[in-house]
């Protein structure tokens, strides 16, 4: 088994983040995105019996604060800190083989402090409430962003799904599988054989997009992958 190392981001990019608080010099770009939440629940806690298993911890946690407004500003920050910092990520693919179930783990590379946001607006459409943030970028988070935009990185997208008798929080679920789809799909085009471990970041662009049919979430998400680490089996 041989490790192979993909060349990564630089360390002194990832360090620009521990300049952040000068957030209000230097303006130069600006990122919008925007959360939901359903001013009243559609379906029952026990409206169906057959739901699909919860995926693991939420990668959404749609029960901070108390109110609809809270919950869906928690989903838009959430989004923001994906478009600014990026994901961490861990993949191991599962074998029947081996009996081992795949691995997927995420985590966000930092949070912005909420007053560094700006509301651009908010309303209710189809019993769906929806606030628009934007957050103006420093030099420093751009030139961050710009090393996934590079031409060494290929602009990727990528769909996931869940079940939506799972209540609104399945959203989570089929934006976590798009992220996964995202890694390999990006792991295809750069890869030549199947790895038993994959580590790397995500860089979200814009915002996820979601619909519902067949009784699914649909969520389709664009974005950067950066492969650092790849163990294969050669």
């Amino acid at each position: 088994m041989k490790r192979c190392m993909k060349s990564c981001l630089a360390i002194a990019a990832f360090l620009i983040f521990t300049g952040i608080s000068g957030i209000a010099q230097d303006m130069v770009e600006k990122i919008v995105v925007y959360g939901e939440y359903p001013v009243a629940e559609e379906l029952g806690k026990d409206a169906f019996f057959n739901r699909e298993p919860q995926r693991g911890e939420p990668l959404i946690d749609y029960t901070s604060g108390s109110t609809i407004q809270d919950h869906a500003l928690a989903e838009a920050l959430h989004f923001l800190n994906a478009n600014v910092y990026g994901y961490t990520f861990e993949y191991k693919p599962g074998s029947k083989l081996l009996e081992t179930d795949e691995v997927f783990n995420l985590a966000l590379r930092g949070e912005l402090e909420p007053q560094w946001v700006h509301p651009v607006g908010e309303g209710v459409r189809e019993t769906v409430y929806r606030v628009k943030i934007e957050l103006l970028l420093t030099p420093s988070m751009k030139r961050w962003t710009a090393a996934f935009t590079s031409n060494r990185l290929r602009f990727e997208d990528a769909e996931g799904t869940s079940d939506f008798y799972a209540g609104w929080g399945g959203r989570s679920d089929a934006y976590r599988e798009a992220l996964r789809n995202l890694v390999l799909v990006s792991a295809r085009k750069q890869l030549s054989s199947k790895p038993l471990v994959m580590k790397g970041d995500i860089l979200l662009k814009g915002n996820p997009t979601f619909s519902v049919g067949a009784g699914r979430y649909y969520c389709r998400v664009e974005g950067y992958v950066n492969i650092v680490e790849v163990v294969t089996y050669d």
